[in-house]
């Protein structure tokens, strides 16, 4: 699969790798590219960066139409810029806002939930398979991902429509707050428990 990746910072640099250790042909983009021509001929697009720089590049009308009928994969969290809270949340979402601007787009939340050092180890084989929560509108883009998310080594969890992302994006914040603020460290993950 042709994929390209927005974003070369911490969780691009670590997606791509695990999207070529599977095989894939990855082209990766700085927010100094040429997102449009990059986008073109993808089967699936990543964005990797900052919300706000994100809204700023999906706001591009080359980028939107490059994005038309393409499957987005939106990683992105409305962190404030001290990272200890969000700027969007319970009514609408990153993804819903970034999902609004790219109407042509089928857009699926993953990854946001992982901290980029979990994603570094994925990568190197360091730990277990991490749980990426997936959720879209469009069911066939869902299963598309969570096939992409399991290719690449970790485990889907299949988390229903875009709308969810209210729930996964505070989440993500959860993790900051229990990494960062707590002092517990950027290598840990939320996990799926399910009673025998």
């Amino acid at each position: 699969m042709k994929i390209t990746i927005l974003g070369r910072g911490n969780m691009g640099a670590p997606l791509a790798e695990l999207s070529r250790k599977a095989g894939h042909e990855v082209t990766v983009v700085g927010q100094d590219g040429n997102a449009a021509t990059a986008i073109k001929d993808a089967d699936l697009v990543v964005l990797a960066l900052h919300f706000e720089p994100a809204k700023a590049l999906l706001s591009n009308t080359g980028v939107c139409d490059a994005l038309d009928g393409k499957l987005l994969i939106d990683v992105t969290n409305p962190l404030a810029p001290d990272y200890m809270s969000l700027t969007v949340g319970h009514e609408s979402s990153a993804g819903e806002t970034l999902a609004a601007l790219v109407p042509g787009t089928r857009v699926v939340k993953a990854f946001n939930t992982v901290f980029a050092d979990l994603l570094k180890n994925q990568a190197s084989g360091k730990d277990a398979p991490v749980p990426v929560y997936v959720a879209g509108d469009d069911a066939d883009a869902r299963a598309q991902v969570v096939a992409f998310v399991e290719d690449v080594g970790m485990v889907a969890i299949e988390s229903g429509p875009l709308g969810n992302a209210r729930y996964l994006e505070p989440m993500a914040e959860m993790m900051i707050q229990l990494g960062y603020g707590l002092g517990h460290g950027a290598d840990i993950g939320f996990a799926l428990v399910k009673a025998a």
